[in-house]
């Protein structure tokens, strides 16, 4: 039995995504045309794309559908450059394949109709919670069945009080079946039951098939809020409290519940952090240094968190660049920065959830990216230690300016990579990814349950 590896899963995740804008040559969806929406598109990349000087000495050709499957107008012009590597990056795949794989990226989905939360507190920063329909799968991995030319679904990471919570779904379980049939192991086959099992439409009912104990189960989706901290919890081992976090996204919307989690660590006078980012590939960097904020305490007042590297073009106009990004220009360094935010943040005061913390251990893997990685770097940045535990990271040390526009019944979202990320020490994020102190594989013959003791050593992976 063999699991397909975490950049070939993050791989395939950015396809879904991609692959939910159904392509529509009368337009896509909205009231403009391929071209009109590609020139807006064009317009965007021109200004603010890292690469820009390449990009404006290209030949572009906005006839290109510019939400079409995963071969659009924005993938298919930033996969012909070449000075973009540190978007463009090369993966190989379950099959020894290899390719190229942005993380600039268009979607485009239906607008929703979903009830949304109340703003509390302030600190979610205006971005609203929203349902959507999901069986409770966080996150799911394709497995292969050696020698069978079959596949099948492992569970990863489950929502707490979904429907596959409820069914006792844990880490490590396996489908072999969905609705009665096994599952061939072809990407073409695999991948369209994948988007159902994880963005299911409406309130549709599935069939799982365990591969263990051959127990079948139906769940119905359900209406939920993707919360992203699936567990905090205090666990004492002798003199030592260990509060331990599993953060699988930092989704602004959510940050109240962070701060929960937090708050709750303050309370129990914790002595130790386990922070489990193993499959937490970024989000909101307001999100990411509210929670590097809160582990550092006092310790980080007055610091920079992250320098920005932007285009040449915006670096030549600090004040037009300040004004878009927010960022502070810093002439003798040349770079843009933001401080941590010990003190008032969006209605919240950090230092009534400051952990003070002087070291913390992080679970990673390949996953791991983006805004886990800049928590991490900002750390060190500080002299925090950071110990890692698991696999080398993504290396992912660039990030997105999002622009999100509305047409007809659809929403859109472009996020080109649009600068480079450096902690205090004007240290970046290795490209190939954050070497860890302890090496251990998150897959070990089988998936342990979450808990900040159960990375543990033992032989390869063995095909059964």
């Amino acid at each position: 039995m063999r699991i397909i590896h975490c950049a070939w899963a993050a791989a395939l995740l950015s396809a879904l995504a991609a692959g939910s804008c159904a392509k529509d040559t009368t337009g896509n969806g909205g009231t403009g045309t391929t071209e009109s929406y590609n020139d807006k598109i064009d317009s965007y990349l021109a200004e603010r794309y890292l690469w820009n000087g390449e990009y404006g000495q290209m030949t572009r050709d906005l006839t290109i559908e510019y939400a079409a499957d995963n071969d659009n107008f924005l993938t298919r012009t930033l996969l012909g450059m070449t000075s973009n590597t540190l978007d463009k990056k090369r993966y190989t795949s379950g099959t020894g394949q290899n390719y190229y794989n942005l993380y600039s990226y268009i979607t485009r989905k239906a607008r929703s109709r979903a009830a949304t939360g109340p703003k509390t507190r302030g600190v979610n920063h205006g971005v609203r919670k929203e349902t959507e329909y999901g069986f409770g799968f966080a996150r799911l991995g394709v497995v292969r069945f050696s020698n069978t030319g079959k596949a099948g679904f492992y569970v990863m990471a489950v929502y707490p009080g979904s429907p596959a919570d409820r069914a006792g779904f844990r880490r490590g379980t396996i489908f072999s079946e969905i609705d009665g049939a096994e599952i061939a192991d072809s990407e073409s086959e695999y991948t369209p039951v994948y988007k159902r099992l994880t963005s299911p439409s409406g309130a549709a009912s599935v069939l799982f098939k365990v591969r263990e104990t051959g127990e079948e189960t139906t769940l119905t989706a359900e209406r939920l809020y993707p919360n992203p901290v699936l567990r905090a919890e205090v666990i004492e081992e002798g003199e030592h409290k260990i509060g331990y976090m599993v953060y699988n996204g930092f989704d602004a919307a959510y940050d109240d519940d962070l701060l929960d989690s937090l708050r709750k660590f303050r309370d129990a006078g914790i002595t130790d952090l386990v922070l489990d980012l193993r499959y937490n590939g970024g989000g909101h960097v307001i999100s990411a240094k509210m929670l590097a904020t809160c582990i550092a305490g006092e310790k980080c007042d007055g610091e920079v968190f992250q320098y920005y590297r932007y285009n040449d073009s915006r670096m030549a106009d600090p004040a037009k660049t300040q004004k878009q990004t927010g960022n502070t220009y810093d002439r003798e360094k040349a770079l843009f920065y933001e401080n941590f935010s010990y003190g008032d943040y969006y209605g919240a005061d950090l230092k009534q959830y400051a952990l003070g913390l002087q070291n913390i251990y992080v679970l990673t893997t390949g996953s791991t990216a983006s805004s886990s990685e800049a928590v991490i770097n900002g750390l060190r940045g500080i002299d925090i230690g950071v110990t890692l535990i698991g696999e080398k990271t993504n290396g992912k040390n660039v990030g997105m300016e999002i622009d999100k526009f509305d047409d007809g019944d659809y929403s859109y979202e472009l996020a080109p990579i649009t600068f480079e990320g450096y902690n205090a020490k004007k240290e970046t994020v290795n490209p190939a990814g954050l070497a860890v102190d302890y090496a251990v594989p998150d897959w070990n013959n089988r998936l342990v349950d979450f808990g900040p003791c159960l990375l543990y050593t033992s032989p390869s992976p063995r095909d059964s």
